[in-house]
């Protein structure tokens, strides 16, 4: 039997809730359409940002040797090594200057670049300082190795040549061939760091997310609104108390 009562409490307090629910219902639908407009064009007026990023090739210095681990790459960009530079360059204000994203997909040779920004030519033209400015410090090492291993080929061509004409037995002569191969063949593998994919704009901006923003608004709006009518409920029921006791 006390079971059945508290069931039939429980039931009562239920129907209770829903009577003050339906009662209330203008104040709630008010406060939850409210909130979704409010939300709503606060979203359309917000600043669009768009995501800016492009994508870096380090390239080879023969063979699987690469100009410069793309690790180290990311850690120049994530220390802002260039900032100071590009800042200067592009006549940047510290204020102004957005964060960059940079990683080393999969441990590919691959290095990108992220930048979330509703001032889309700024991100670009940072973007694209960074890539000349890399592209620069490969192209100096890259050509110095070049020069070092064009440098090796002549001496062991030389050393050739001079065996040939001493008429020189044959000793060595394998060796430095190999080498002169080994050299050659590294020369031919060489490729220098070059933009795989230029600074590319989003198509739709990913700030703000609209769509999420008043769903957002009518979970909160639907609670406050609830609150709201419970609240006056209980308001109205103390003062018809109050008249009571005052009677």
């Amino acid at each position: 039997m006390e079971n059945k009562e508290y069931q039939f409490d429980d039931e009562i307090d239920l129907m209770d809730y829903i009577k003050v629910i339906l009662k209330r219902k203008k104040l709630i639908l008010f406060v939850f359409l409210g909130f979704i407009i409010v939300l709503g064009v606060v979203s359309f007026l917000m600043p669009k940002v768009y995501r800016i990023d492009n994508i870096l090739m380090v390239g080879k210095m023969g063979g699987s040797l690469l100009i410069e681990p793309p690790v180290e790459v990311v850690e120049r960009i994530n220390s802002d090594v260039y900032k100071p530079l590009i800042k200067k360059n592009l006549k940047i204000d510290e204020k102004d200057y957005p964060k960059i994203k940079v990683e080393n997909p999969g441990g590919t040779s691959f290095v990108k670049l992220t930048i979330d920004s509703s001032n889309i030519e700024l991100a670009k033209n940072i973007l694209n300082e960074i890539d000349n400015i890399i592209l620069e410090e490969h192209k100096e090492k890259f050509l110095k190795e070049k020069k070092r291993i064009n440098q090796s080929i002549k001496e062991i061509e030389n050393k050739l040549r001079f065996i040939e004409v001493q008429k020189q037995g044959s000793e060595g002569i394998a060796e430095l061939q190999m080498n002169l191969y080994a050299l050659n063949e590294r020369l031919e593998n060489f490729e220098e760091t070059k933009i795989i994919k230029s600074p590319t704009v989003s198509e739709k901006p990913i700030k703000p997310n609209v769509l999420l923003n008043i769903i957002i608004a009518g979970v909160l709006g639907l609670f406050i609104g609830i609150f709201l009518a419970f609240f006056l409920e209980w308001w109205e029921k103390g003062k018809e108390s109050l008249k009571e006791l005052d009677k």
